[in-house]
């Protein structure tokens, strides 16, 4: 791996780690990410789960990451239920590890979308993502975005 997105990792990490596992717990989720998106190459740059399925350093095809419609919206995407979503339920995501609960934010970077901070589980989100939750999402992801300058 390069020295650079090694040092990009562990800076993510060390700087973030701690409000990306206090975020995901407010959320209920089980999965906090800040991605990298590169064309159609989708990178996790930094992770808190206490499941190992997902690590520092994979790479994923964007098409099959939720955070596509995060891409392709240029905005944040929820899921309370991706289950219930006619035509969501063949997504990759959803057939390899049946993610229900979903929240992705885009981060920006000279006004384009460079990757997402994002939030995923395995039980439905009852009740819905708040107004309040989502400007906490959108709230990190702005200072994510100030560290990645």
């Amino acid at each position: 791996m390069p020295e650079f997105f090694i040092e990009t990792c562990m800076k993510l990490t060390n700087d973030f780690s701690s409000h990306l596992r206090e975020l995901n717990k407010l959320l209920g989720t089980d999965y906090a990410i800040i991605s990298n998106i590169d064309n159609q190459d989708y990178e996790v740059l930094a992770i808190e789960s206490k499941f190992d399925f997902i690590n520092p350093g994979d790479h994923l095809e964007i098409q099959n990451t939720y955070c596509n419609q995060v891409l392709e919206t240029n905005n944040t995407v929820t899921y309370a239920q991706v289950s219930s979503i006619k035509g969501m339920v063949r997504h990759p995501v959803y057939t390899s590890m049946q993610l229900e609960a979903y929240i992705g934010e885009p981060l920006r970077k000279d006004g384009r979308v460079i990757g997402t901070l994002n939030f995923s589980g395995y039980e439905r989100k009852n009740p819905d993502f708040t107004k309040d939750e989502i400007n906490k999402v959108k709230a990190l992801a702005r200072t994510i975005e100030t560290n990645l300058e």
